[in-house]
């Protein structure tokens, strides 16, 4: 099961975006698609294989995610920095804390819901903007290229 549960976590490192969140560049799975695994199982797997202080972002379309990722935060003390919504579309901002500074576990009938901002995303691909693209390219560790927006 561990081992199939790492190739489905590097399937979905392959698949993910790289985005421009507060003046740094940090990964974006999408949890979208027929998995037989509880979404919120996966989210788990991808967190215990980050380091502390990394920040990742998540999409789901699942109605249930906002509640599911406010428990699974609040039962292993990491930070949920915000959460988006683009018309069906839930964005989720985790920042990992390492064992010596998780937040403490607080009573699970008295969490309350995160507010949900309401965002709109833009997606530039080499097709739309090409000559932007090339411009500001970031080279990954695995060799691909991330996309890097231009500062105002």
């Amino acid at each position: 099961m561990g081992h199939q549960l790492d190739r489905l976590i590097g399937r979905l490192y392959q698949r993910a975006r790289i985005v421009h969140y507060r003046d740094d560049l940090i990964p974006e799975i999408d949890l979208i698609g027929p998995m037989m695994l509880p979404k919120v199982c996966v989210v788990r797997a991808l967190v215990d294989r980050m380091r502390p202080g990394q920040r990742i972002v998540l999409r789901s379309t699942d109605l249930e995610m906002p509640w599911e990722m406010e428990h699974m935060c609040n039962r292993l003390g990491h930070e949920l920095l915000e959460v988006g919504r683009e018309g069906e579309m839930y964005f989720f901002t985790l920042r990992i804390r390492g064992a010596d500074d998780r937040l403490p576990t607080q009573d699970p009938f008295t969490l309350d819901l995160s507010p949900q901002a309401v965002i709109q995303t833009v997606d530039i691909t080499p097709e739309r903007e090409p000559s932007r693209i090339r411009a500001h390219a970031v080279s990954l560790p695995t060799g691909r290229t991330a996309l890097k927006a231009k500062k105002p």
